[in-house]
């Protein structure tokens, strides 16, 4: 059985590593001594040059964080193209970080719990199943199971070459290919699995390239473009904080009344929804297509009510 030597962070370090990944992703460059001055601040303790080449090592070798350092000016760099999806680390970071306040919280009272409530409850049975796909990814083979499609009411068997998990919505996916292309399933929703022997060429890259510029699960239902969307000016600070992609980027800055952003992205049904649960808050500025179709949308809903 094959040693596991990556290092695993404990809680200072969860922390710490936290907050100078962010730095750098908001910055793209931060002087050494800017580091040490800022993350020493937030945890209240002095930490050194040699602390701070430790982590940017560790995140380097252990996580694919790609972060460089230039000796004449002294500014560490983060280069996104050849790290690993940054906002997955970040993610992984935050569960670690809240996992270990939790932790702590037990430590000093027993019905930590009973001040927390969690969106939604999780089957059991979805933890294994992530473990199990996961874990053939890792090895490039193939998945087989039955999953029961809420779209089609029925239980149906398939088999899977799976490329990555992806979380939506509080659920997970998994990604890959079955003999008829590219397909999303819920772990939650499937059961009976099995391992098979034959290993496959991974198409994890590829297969994350078509999932980028959607929101949601679905890349086919239009072709790649530019939307536009203008937000009432209240919703700015909750779409700076959580931005709707990541290709998000703010337009018309000399409005000061709207916040108006455009996305390359491929609109579909799960976009659609995000757009229409703002109701009066946002109003589609471009394409014309996507706009008579969110008007459409809300003339039914209207209609709902007389």
């Amino acid at each position: 059985m094959k040693k596991d030597n990556k290092k695993h962070l404990n809680s200072t370090q969860v922390y710490r590593t936290k907050i100078l990944v962010e730095l750098l992703k908001k910055n793209l460059s931060v002087h050494r001594d800017v580091l040490i001055k800022e993350i020493s601040a937030k945890d209240l303790r002095n930490i050194s040059v040699r602390t701070i080449q430790r982590y940017v090592k560790d995140l380097n070798e252990d996580y694919g964080i790609v972060i460089t350092f230039n000796k004449g000016n002294k500014h560490y760099y983060l280069n996104e193209e050849k790290s690993v999806n940054i906002e997955s680390f970040l993610s992984h970071i935050e569960i670690l970080s809240t996992a270990e306040l939790i932790k702590s919280s037990f430590n000093e009272t027993n019905n930590a719990l009973a001040f927390i409530e969690f969106e939604n409850s999780a089957s059991m049975s979805s933890i294994l199943n992530f473990k199990i796909i996961l874990e053939s990814i890792h090895q490039a083979l193939p998945i087989s199971f039955e999953h029961y499609s809420f779209y089609h009411l029925k239980e149906e068997e398939y088999t899977l070459k799976p490329y990555f998990l992806k979380q939506y919505q509080n659920r997970w996916y998994v990604i890959g290919e079955t003999e008829k292309g590219y397909r999303t399933f819920g772990i939650d929703r499937i059961e009976n699995i099995s391992v098979g022997t034959k290993k496959f060429k991974s198409k994890t890259i590829e297969a994350k390239d078509k999932f980028s510029h959607v929101i949601g699960l679905n890349y086919v239902d239009h072709k790649l473009q530019i939307v536009k969307l203008s937000f009432d000016i209240s919703q700015k600070p909750y779409l700076v904080s959580l931005p709707m992609h990541r290709t998000q980027k703010e337009i018309n800055l000399e409005n000061g009344k709207t916040f108006d952003i455009e996305m390359i992205i491929h609109p579909n049904f799960e976009f659609s929804q995000q757009i229409l649960k703002y109701g009066s808050l946002v109003k589609v500025l471009e394409p014309e297509w996507l706009k008579e179709e969110i008007k459409e949308e809300l003339r039914k809903g209207f209609e709902g009510y007389l």
